[in-house]
């Protein structure tokens, strides 16, 4: 008698399905965070569930591979003759490492037009990108958050949150449980209460990925350095750079070590808020289309001002904030306005290091007055404004509405106008993946009676922060009253 000593698929799947619910458990009675006994057994957990589910991929390759060698014997068909498979599942059973797999949905995303190329490139960046840890899990998230079940059977929750579920395929139920058990590990990882509840929304409609250089309106996210964690902050390594020198014959080089810096910029709790009708949630596909425009803008919105000019607490650290009362400000020559002799004195003021790839931000209103500078023959003074896309002293000119545009000598106080600088190396904006999305089932009016609408509450981590000051010039125009 032949004793078979490897597990079968359904076993290894049983005992992946038992500590899954092994570490909900732990989670759950753990709100506020694993201690380190708990915490150890969670890694431990992850780590034989991450063995399980590699084990149970090769044997569904094995046992397609010979599903696929008998059909092909069948007809008389050698390897390659007959096409297998669907796309329903995103390539749950094609086999290949966990990246592969991510890869696969990657491009299937980006195909179908459901993922845009700048996110689909940031999403392929991370996967290879930090610890091997970190690099795992997004490879899994993606995977997990990528599968079109997942899709369908978010889109089921919205439209009704109490029974959505039950109306999920078998393979919607699968997929949710595998996007389940990858947010799990992220609330562990952060220790985080607040990291509690909700879904985690499917890759094709996650801001934390969207928002990012082209894809975004909000002008700081096209110039800055954008990047993505998964974790409560972002560590950074920054230096001023180190020098370099001419030696004679045999004489001994000098010490030209970099002094290190070590930035740390945490990601903040943010939200955005979404009423939609009960007929809206009910047509599923149109509906996602608009729940992710919808949310994104509002998203995008709140963070462009916090970028300019957050405080820092409980929200980003805006670029102006971070400017203020450093040696990047400089006062306006002029009495209580802005002065074309100022551009030229903020420019000149930046380093030279800096400035190959500097650029300009201001209101729309202070780019209109320098706009009507004239010289004393009546010449525009500075006519490169007037032209798409604008510059000012070969150097572009982006718009940013949440910066000071209007000087007001009547009131007493700073006015921050302009500022040119190197945001590609010097200020970053960090995003941490995985937004999760609350659905609210029933919305009730001032009389506290129900309006006929659900409400979907999408939060999400962000932060931002300056790494290296000199590489910037802030211009104030100082008011008295």
């Amino acid at each position: 008698m032949k004793i078979r000593t490897t597990p079968s698929i359904a076993e290894m799947r049983h005992q992946r399905d038992e500590l899954e619910a092994e570490a909900r458990d732990l989670l759950d009675a753990n709100p506020g965070g694993l201690d380190p006994e708990a915490a150890e057994r969670f890694d431990e957990i992850a780590g034989q569930i991450d063995d399980l589910r590699e084990q149970t991929s090769a044997a569904e390759e094995r046992a397609e591979q010979g599903r696929r060698r008998a059909i092909d014997a069948y007809h008389g068909t050698g390897p390659g003759g007959i096409e297998h498979g669907s796309d329903r599942g995103g390539d749950r059973h094609t086999g290949g490492t966990v990246r592969d797999q991510a890869m696969r949905t990657i491009d299937r995303h980006t195909k179908s037009g459901d993922l845009p190329t700048h996110a689909a490139e940031r999403v392929e960046h991370l996967m290879a990108a930090g610890s091997s840890a970190s690099q795992s899990w997004v490879q899994r998230w993606t995977v997990a958050a990528g599968d079109d079940a997942y899709r369908t059977a978010f889109a089921k929750l919205c439209a009704d949150p109490e029974r959505g579920h039950l109306l999920w395929e078998p393979d919607e139920a699968d997929a949710f449980r595998r996007v389940a058990h990858i947010q799990a590990e992220q609330r562990a990882a952060m220790s985080s209460a607040d990291a509690n509840g909700g879904y985690m929304t499917p890759l094709v409609l996650d801001p934390s990925i969207l928002l990012i250089s082209d894809g975004s309106t909000n002008p700081l996210r096209q110039i800055s350095r954008v990047v993505q964690t998964t974790g409560s902050q972002w560590s950074g390594v920054t230096s001023a750079g180190t020098s370099a020198e001419w030696l004679a014959e045999a004489a001994e080089a000098a010490d030209a070590s970099p002094t290190l810096q070590q930035p740390n910029i945490p990601v903040h709790k943010g939200d955005a808020f979404v009423p939609y009708s009960f007929e809206v949630g009910q047509d599923a596909v149109n509906f996602l289309s608009e729940l992710q425009t919808l949310l994104v803008d509002a998203a995008d919105q709140l963070q462009a001002t916090a970028f300019t000019t957050g405080t820092g607490i409980g929200q980003p650290k805006g670029i102006i904030t971070a400017l203020t009362g450093t040696s990047a400000e400089i006062n306006s020559g002029g009495t209580e306005a802005l002065t074309s002799a100022d551009v030229y004195t903020l420019q000149n003021s930046l380093g030279p290091r800096w400035q190959p790839n500097a650029v300009w931000t201001a209101n729309l209103s202070t780019i209109n007055t320098l706009r009507q500078f004239e010289t004393g023959n009546g010449a525009l003074k500075f006519p490169s404004l007037q032209v798409n896309p604008p510059t000012l002293l070969g150097r572009a000119v982006h718009e940013n509405s949440n910066m000071d545009g209007v000087v007001n000598p009547a009131a007493s106080g700073s006015n921050y106008v302009l500022v040119y600088g190197d945001f590609s190396s010097n200020f970053v904006i960090v995003d941490r993946i995985g937004t999760t999305l609350e659905l609210i089932p029933n919305l009730v009016g001032a009389n506290r009676r129900p309006t006929g609408q659900r409400g979907a509450l999408l939060w999400f981590r962000t932060g931002s922060d300056i790494v290296h000051p000199a590489g910037f010039k802030m211009l104030d125009v100082p008011t008295t009253a």
